[in-house]
């Protein structure tokens, strides 16, 4: 049998950072991934804040510096500002600092890196159950491993392996191309576009990424018909290349070591709940995986490292965005509550509760 240091199971933003940590830590590392394309299909809205906007809103800025580095080739447009549409329309604009990646190109960007810095990549190379040291895959064979990295997404079956059941909600998820070449700004959309989640309208280089999301879907309104009411109540589309996929949103788990196996980004249910973001944080936990998996495996250090590591780096905001998210949701669904309350907030408001300041500030209705 086979047998590495570390392996990685998801070769997305956390599996392929968790990599690149382990492999420059000293760990022998093999990174796995089931698709027979790296970033497709495309399961995400495709935006990432700067890392000056990321460190406003995470405590960590010598993580941030070290892990978090949008390859410049992967960038389809630099974004200046967000925009909160109101269920009857009205616009609330802030600035936010960002851009828009090809995740088609993202993924592999950082996959490739780890490759380059020494790991070894396979794929397509299903992952069917982790049991202690022992990493089963889907044509039968089986790999030994000091340290598991499960990074294999949402519903991750690293963690189903583990008995790793955090409390959560699976929000659904919808996504598509419309050809409409926009601004600098970015639009979310709130009400009735995605009764009691979010939409949004992300430019990229030559067209826009559209979608939304909601935890429950309407009686009689399945995600492609609220996509498509989105779409034509905005005078946007036509839209080509759906996918659907899963985001999954509640407070950060006390802990993401089970035994030999550790957990990040979504497989480990760190996404930022108040707009489903889970790239940055992805990013951040798979770095800060790797190391602690390489420094077990080199001087024997305990895994228990990582819990330490990524919860002063995560815990605070995102249990924050957490408690933001379940106060918001009481009004989410029902439009004319929910358009008082951002008009009553205003933008500065809005802007305040995106960057997980609470309770905000009462703004000016702008």
């Amino acid at each position: 049998m086979e047998g590495f240091d570390v392996v990685v199971v998801g070769a997305g933003p956390a599996g392929s950072l968790a990599a690149r940590a382990a492999v420059e830590g000293g760990a022998t590392t093999l990174l796995l991934d089931h698709r027979a394309e790296l970033g497709h299909p495309v399961q995400c809205g495709e935006f990432l804040p700067s890392a000056r906007e990321l460190a406003d809103l995470l405590p960590c800025p010598a993580l941030i510096a070290a892990a978090y580095e949008v390859p410049a080739a992967t960038v389809q447009r630099e974004t200046r500002w967000m925009t909160c549409i109101s269920p009857y329309g009205h616009r609330f604009r802030f600035p936010l600092e960002g851009c828009t990646v090809s995740r088609r190109a993202f993924d592999k960007a950082l996959a490739h890196r780890a490759e380059g810095s020494g790991a070894e990549l396979r794929y397509p190379a299903g992952v069917t159950g982790v049991h202690d040291d022992e990493v089963v895959l889907a044509d039968g064979d089986r790999v030994r491993a000091r340290v598991v990295v499960g990074a294999d997404g949402p519903l991750s079956t690293v963690a189903r392996s583990v008995g790793f059941a955090p409390p959560r909600v699976l929000f659904r998820m919808i996504t598509a191309t419309i050809d409409a070449p926009l601004g600098d700004g970015i639009d979310l959309y709130f009400g009735r576009d995605a009764p009691g989640g979010y939409a949004w309208v992300f430019p990229r280089a030559f067209d826009a990424n559209v979608g939304l999301g909601v935890a429950t879907l309407p009686r009689s309104r399945p995600l492609d018909r609220l996509l498509d009411d989105l779409v034509r109540d905005h005078g946007l589309g036509p839209v080509r290349d759906r996918t659907r996929w899963w985001v999954p949103v509640g407070p950060p788990p006390e802990s993401l070591v089970r035994g030999r196996s550790l957990l990040a980004g979504d497989a480990a249910n760190l996404v930022m709940a108040t707009n489903g973001g889970g790239i940055p944080t992805a990013m951040l936990s798979g770095w800060l995986a790797g190391r602690a998996a390489a420094g077990h495996c080199r001087s024997g250090a305990p895994l228990a490292d990582y819990d330490r590591a990524w919860r002063a780096a995560l815990f605070r905001p995102l249990e924050r965005a957490a408690r933001i998210q379940r106060f918001s949701e009481r009004i989410a669904s029902f439009d004319p509550l929910l358009a008082l309350g951002m008009r009553y907030i205003g933008a500065s408001g809005l802007d305040e509760m995106m960057r997980l300041r609470w309770p905000p500030r009462l703004g000016r209705n702008s």
